[in-house]
């Protein structure tokens, strides 16, 4: 809501707007960022502004009438505006051949609406860990790191159930290669986790594939993990946030990455078939 210079409260975008939705124009103007966006909205001078959205895949117009706030001094909508995000996250393989990345083994999701973001691109860069806050019973731990935004190491083009992808130049991602493994071909027993967490490049950690399910639903929860390395769980106290994406390899194949972990155990977790992830 909006307290207008009649000291009342309004709801300019009541019923007009929704959470999810994607404005594509204002008043037959491409908006590039939130702050364009904003300054369309201050020179419309409280007159009515034709919005075009994109709603469930689906294009509607709509006019909001802005209302001047009586402490801002600006006139507003009573909407919350993001055209960004920013995260910590895995880059699980790199296909030479093609020059394709896949990362995460996850979409990425709209915190508000828990719904699958539609992006028009973005960028993966380096980051410089920080700080790694340990994982406990009901609390989730998370990787923190100083993100390096001048130097862009590849283009994302895609945000999707099973990861996000997009395209790289030969020689930024460096590594080991391996044979990608079929859902068949993976079976409960041991396995090793790769990740980078201690400044001594990427470190093979022990784990165990405790179950699998062939068919893992929306979430591609295919197999279920523990983590049996004690140096990992010394660092980190099991999965965090920010391990999304790691490589699970067993008997020399890339068999899938790791995605969420379990809050009443964060020795235990998730997986995503490779398979599933690099079709």
């Amino acid at each position: 809501s909006v307290v207008g210079a009649d000291n009342e409260s309004h709801e300019p975008s009541k019923g007009l707007l929704k959470a999810g939705d994607r404005i594509l124009q204002a008043n037959g103007e491409k908006q590039e960022n939130k702050e364009a966006f904003m300054k369309t909205i201050q020179q419309s001078e409280g007159k009515p502004i034709c919005l075009r959205l994109e709603r469930n895949g689906r294009q509607k117009e709509v006019k909001i009438t802005p209302v001047l706030s009586n402490t801002a001094q600006t006139y507003q909508i009573g909407a919350w505006i993001r055209d960004s995000i920013q995260g910590i996250g895995t880059v699980t393989y790199y296909d030479a051949e093609n020059g394709t990345f896949g990362a995460l083994g996850h979409g990425v999701y709209d915190v508000d609406t828990d719904e699958l973001m539609v992006i028009h691109g973005g960028s993966v860069v380096d980051t410089t860990l920080t700080e790694i806050v340990k994982g406990e019973k009901g609390a989730a731990g998370e990787l923190i790191g100083q993100v390096e935004m001048q130097e862009k190491l590849a283009v994302i083009e895609k945000n999707t159930e099973t990861s996000i992808y997009g395209k790289a130049a030969a020689g930024v991602f460096a590594g080991e290669s391996y044979p990608v493994a079929t859902k068949a071909e993976v079976k409960k027993g041991a396995a090793v986790l790769l990740s980078d967490l201690e400044g001594k490049d990427v470190q093979a950690y022990a784990i165990e594939i405790e179950s699998l399910e062939k068919n893992g639903g929306r979430q591609h929860k295919d197999m279920n993990i523990r983590i049996m390395d004690e140096r990992l769980l010394a660092l980190t106290g099991g999965i965090v946030q920010g391990m999304s994406g790691s490589p699970i390899l067993q008997d020399g194949k890339l068999v899938g990455a790791v995605t969420h972990v379990t809050l009443a155990d964060p020795t235990k977790g998730y997986g995503i078939f490779m398979e599933n992830m690099a079709a």
